[in-house]
């Protein structure tokens, strides 16, 4: 249970100070020439972002999902103490 809570938490942390980063260098894409709008599916757009931007919070996406989902998949730690085969 330890293991598991400490893969979430760690996940969560560089998700945290990647999502840090990531805004404080979107200060300097101001002059970006690529901007893109993002499609939300019911007549909404987002307002138009670098294209750096847009693939830095996919990333952030999935190192938050893919800690979370290993701490859920982490197999469980015995202890009734029977031997492992």
């Amino acid at each position: 249970m330890i293991r598991r809570f400490l893969l979430l938490s760690t996940g969560w942390g560089v998700g945290i100070l990647m999502l840090l980063s990531l805004s404080l260098g979107a200060q300097n894409l101001e002059r970006s020439s690529e901007r893109l709008s993002l499609d939300l599916g019911f007549n909404q757009t987002t307002i138009p972002l670098p294209s750096g931007v847009i693939v830095g919070v996919g990333l952030i996406l999935g190192v938050v999902a893919g800690s979370s989902a290993g701490a859920l998949v982490w197999p469980r730690s015995s202890s009734t103490g029977e031997e492992r085969e």
